[in-house]
């Protein structure tokens, strides 16, 4: 993740026994230990004490940017996002820019399903022409592909490896992969879901999507050998999987195939249909 929240420093498990109030003190059973505490609690505790800080900072100077950022980035921590997103726009808008506020900014957008925001931020990031430009661009195509709209989603993957090939891996071309299926390209989507198979046979999902592929391109026996291994790769039945073997199949003219997948499908779905209004 690149947004970090600056305030929160690795001097913060050192300080934190220090900075613990006599309350609190109080409050911990005599058994524990103050070292004891966790890592979270340690975090928040110094988040508020953050928030406190840069609040009587902010009413004597209104006009420094950092500050609003520093109250943002503890306010994120505390996972009081409304408040904090009012204060990374206020950073914003003091120093245009500056691009920690408007990361942090979008990631709170994304947070609270504001993709359209975050993209924006993201734009403005980019547009400041930093050395982390193309990073900010893998960002933005993750909120174009929350927006639906795979098209530009794909052009900023690809910016993101545009002279820099070591940057490809198997992560990026599962993101690649998914985007070129959301397109309809079958070819270019292969091609890259095959690349994470050759280096992680078992990746979660890529057999399946790479099947997919194959059955844009109606290569419908090697779509259900992909979906044969995907079924294999999970423990339990999943109907959807089945369903996408059975078309397959049929498409291939493996009608005894298809039906015996069918047979699955409606013995599984039968099975959960009658336990569902227990689940409740």
């Amino acid at each position: 993740m690149l947004l970090m929240v600056s305030a929160l420093s690795n001097s913060t498990e050192n300080s934190f026994a220090n900075n613990i109030s006599k309350q609190q003190r109080k409050s911990i059973n005599a058994p524990q230990l103050i070292a004891q505490i966790s890592a979270e609690e340690r975090l928040k505790e110094r988040a508020k004490q953050e928030v406190a800080e840069t609040t009587k900072q902010i009413k004597a100077c209104q006009t420094n940017w950092k500050l609003y950022y520093r109250r943002a980035s503890a306010l994120t921590a505390l996972v009081r996002y409304e408040e904090a997103l009012e204060d990374s726009a206020k950073a914003i808008k003091l120093d245009p820019k500056q691009v920690d506020p408007l990361l942090l900014h979008a990631r709170l957008c994304e947070n609270t399903l504001d993709d359209e925001t975050a993209a924006k931020d993201y734009t403005a990031a980019i547009n400041l022409g930093t050395p982390l430009t193309s990073n900010y661009m893998l960002l933005r195509s993750h909120a174009y592909e929350s927006m639906l709209k795979p098209d530009l989603a794909l052009a900023d993957a690809l910016g993101y490896l545009k002279g820099h090939p070591e940057r490809y891996d198997t992560n990026t071309a599962r993101i690649i992969g998914t985007l070129y299926l959301k397109l309809g390209k079958g070819k270019e989507a292969v091609e890259h879901f095959t690349y994470c198979l050759k280096i992680k046979p078992k990746m979660s999902k890529v057999r399946e999507m790479r099947g997919d592929a194959y059955m844009i391109l109606k290569d419908y026996n090697a779509a259900a050998a992909d979906y044969t291994l995907e079924i294999e790769r999970i423990p339990n039945i999943v109907t959807k999987l089945y369903a996408k073997r059975a078309n397959a199949y049929r498409k291939a003219g493996q009608l005894k195939k298809a039906e015996q997948d069918e047979i699955k499908i409606k013995s599984v779905s039968h099975e959960v249909f009658d336990i569902a209004p227990f689940r409740n």
